[in-house]
């Protein structure tokens, strides 16, 4: 199977190992995603942030940091889960090889996505530092320069807003 997860995914991850960049990292969130989110969401709930990355071994990740919970799509797992706030004891994002990697430190363990945009790892960061939560943020950019800007100044926040008008109640 992982011979042709890297014939589908082939382009995507040869530009992430070979120039440091997800090219999936930085854009608005899928409708699927929208959907799988909406359904776990409490109607009293809004977006704060979210994150788009990459998984080890399984492919496409999401994380979104809502007022109650952080709600998570793992390409290789069926539907999203959600992690309650509570235990969350730390979250850091450093920028490695392939972009920004983040973690989120558990009371049972720990997650991790590799390939995240800088900007929307930083938005993460500033939410739970906003709430009091353990935080840490590397806010070095990109490792080289074809890589380091975003299409336009505002992209990031551009996305966040269309997830969060999205994601709002009717």
């Amino acid at each position: 199977m992982s011979f042709f997860n890297s014939l589908v995914h082939g382009p995507t991850l040869s530009e992430i190992f070979l120039e440091g960049h997800n090219p999936h990292a930085l854009q608005k969130l899928e409708t699927a995603d929208v959907d799988a989110f909406r359904q776990m969401m409490h109607t009293s709930e809004a977006l704060q942030a979210y994150v788009i990355g990459r998984v080890v071994g399984s492919g496409r990740g999401v994380w979104a940091l809502t007022d109650q919970a952080i709600l998570v799509i793992n390409a290789g797992v069926q539907g999203a889960t959600s992690l309650a706030l509570a235990d969350v004891q730390k979250y850091e994002a450093e920028r490695g090889r392939f972009g920004h990697t983040v973690r989120l430190f558990l009371q049972d363990g720990s997650r991790s996505l590799y390939g995240v945009d800088r900007e929307l790892a930083g938005d993460l960061h500033r939410v739970f530092q906003s709430r009091g939560m353990a935080s840490q943020y590397d806010n070095r950019p990109a490792r080289t320069h074809q890589w380091q800007a975003a299409p336009t100044p505002d992209w990031a926040q551009d996305c966040l807003r269309d997830a969060q008008m999205r994601l709002s109640p009717a």
